[in-house]
C-alpha cells in the first residue's frame, strides 16, 4: 500500500506549525468558557472541579501510554489517531447537558488529546529540534480559539466548531512524511527517567498544580470582579500573544536557568491575581504570566529532550505530571473557592509553587550527561504544544 510521505514544496515546518496551531486551536474553542458552561447546565464549584479533573486523568493516562508506544512503533499512527478521535470528542460536549454527561465528555476530550500530544513533540523534536518555535504555534493556536470564543459567545457553536477545526489538523498530518520505525527498549514504567529528572518532574508537577487550582476558577473570579465573556476571552489572549512571542526567545538560553525562572515569575504572578479588585488590573499580569509560562515549558521540555533518547516517554511523563496536577488542581481549586473564596485560591497555588521553586535545589544548569543511550545529544539545542493555562 501506497505510504503517505511529505512532498518536497511543502514545508515540514509548516506542517508542523500548523498541526500545533489548529489542535491547540481546537482545544481553546471549546474550553475558554467551559467553567461557565457547566455553572449553567447547574454544577456547583466542586463540580466544576471535578469535570476538570476527569479531563485531565484521562490526558494522564493516554499521554504517558501512547509516548511510551511512539517509542517503540513509531510516530505518524498515533498523531493521526488522536487528530481524528478528538474530531469525535469534542462533538460529545454538544450532548452533555447535565454534569455527569459533560463529565463523561471532558474525559474523552482529555483522553483523546493526550493519545498525540506528547508524540507530535518527541516527532518535532527529532526532526527540526525547534522546541520553543514549534509550541509557541501551540499559543497562536489558543490566541486564535480564544478570540473564537469572544466573537461567537455561544456554547453549542464553539464545541461544533472544534471539532472541523481538529479534523482540519488531521487532514495537514497526512502531509507529514512517514519514518522508518526504530525500537526502543522500554520497561513497564520507566522509573528509571523520573529518577534522572525527578527534581524537574517535581517542580513542573507543583507549578501546574497550583496554577491548576486557579485556572479552574479563573473565569468565575474574573465574572466576579467585573470582567465580561469579552474581557475573560481577552485574558487568555493577552497572554496568548506574549506566549508567542516569548516562547521564541527564551529557548536561546540556559533551559535549566529559564525553568527556574518560569517559576519565579509564576510565584509572583498568583500573589498579584489575588492583590487584584478590579479587571483591568489583570491585563498587565497577563503579559508577565506569558514570559514565565514560556520560561518554565520551553526550559522543561528542551533539558529533558536533550538528555534521553527516549522522547516520546520523557515528553510523556511531563505532559503526564501537568495531566496530573490537572486531576488534582480542580478538587483543590473547587474547595478552597467554596470555603475561603477565590482569592484565597490564588494565595494557595503561589505558595505551592514557592515549594517547585525549592525542590529545584541541586539542578544542574547544563544538561549533559544524557541519560537515555548514545544517541542523545550532550547538550539542548537553542534554534527554532498542553496548554496549561499559563
Amino acid at each position: 500500500m501506497r505510504r503517505f510521505s511529505l512532498p518536497s514544496r511543502v514545508s515540514l515546518p509548516l506542517c508542523l506549525a500548523s498541526i500545533n496551531l489548529l489542535s491547540n486551536c481546537a482545544v481553546e474553542s471549546s474550553n475558554v468558557f467551559l467553567a461557565l458552561y457547566a455553572r449553567d447546565i447547574g454544577s456547583t464549584n466542586l463540580q466544576v472541579g471535578f469535570i476538570a479533573a476527569g479531563s485531565g486523568i484521562a490526558f494522564l493516562v493516554a499521554s504517558l501510554w501512547f509516548g511510551r508506544l511512539s517509542d517503540i512503533h513509531g510516530r505518524l499512527k498515533y498523531i493521526r489517531a488522536g487528530l481524528a478521535i478528538s474530531s469525535v470528542a469534542y462533538l460529545s460536549q454538544s450532548l452533555a447537558h447535565s454534569f455527569p454527561a459533560l463529565l463523561a465528555a471532558r474525559a474523552f476530550v482529555g483522553f483523546s488529546i493526550g493519545v498525540n500530544s506528547s508524540v507530535i513533540m518527541a516527532y518535532t523534536y527529532e526532526h527540526q529540534r525547534h522546541i520553543g518555535s514549534f509550541i509557541s504555534y501551540g499559543s497562536l493556536g489558543w490566541l486564535t480559539g480564544a478570540a473564537i470564543g469572544a466573537i461567537v459567545k455561544d456554547f453549542q457553536a464553539l464545541f461544533i466548531i472544534s471539532a472541523v477545526i481538529a479534523f482540519l489538523a488531521l487532514l495537514v498530518s497526512f502531509f507529514l512524511k512517514d519514518e522508518a520505525v526504530g525500537r526502543t527498549p522500554v520497561t513497564t514504567f520507566p522509573w528509571r527517567l523520573v529518577r534522572a529528572d525527578y527534581r524537574i518532574y517535581l517542580a513542573f508537577f507543583l507549578r501546574q498544580l497550583g496554577g491548576t487550582a486557579i485556572w479552574t476558577v479563573f473565569p468565575l473570579y474574573l465574572a466576579g470582579i467585573g470582567a465580561s465573556k469579552v474581557w475573560i476571552a481577552m485574558m487568555e489572549i493577552t497572554n496568548m500573544v506574549g506566549q508567542f512571542v516569548a516562547m521564541r526567545l527564551v529557548e536561546r538560553f540556559n533551559p535549566a536557568k529559564m525553568f527556574r525562572a518560569g517559576l519565579v515569575i509564576s510565584v509572583v504572578v498568583f500573589v498579584l491575581y489575588g492583590l487584584a479588585n478590579r479587571y483591568l488590573q489583570i491585563v498587565p499580569v497577563q503579559l508577565l504570566l506569558s514570559v514565565g509560562y514560556s520560561a518554565l515549558l520551553v526550559g522543561a521540555l528542551s533539558y529533558l529532550l536533550a538528555r534521553s533518547s527516549e522522547r516520546g516517554t520523557v515528553a510523556g511523563l511531563l505532559n503526564s505530571s501537568m495531566s496530573l496536577s490537572a486531576s488534582l488542581g480542580p478538587f483543590l481549586g473547587g474547595a478552597v473557592s467554596e470555603a475561603w473564596g477565590y482569592s484565597s485560591v490564588m494565595y494557595v497555588g503561589a505558595g505551592i509553587t514557592l515549594l517547585g521553586l525549592i525542590s529545584t535545589r541541586g539542578l544542574k544548569d547544563r544538561s549533559t550527561g544524557g541519560t537515555g543511550g548514545p544517541d542523545a545529544p550532550s547538550r539542548p539545542t537553542n534554534s527554532g504544544r498542553v496548554k496549561s493555562g499559563g
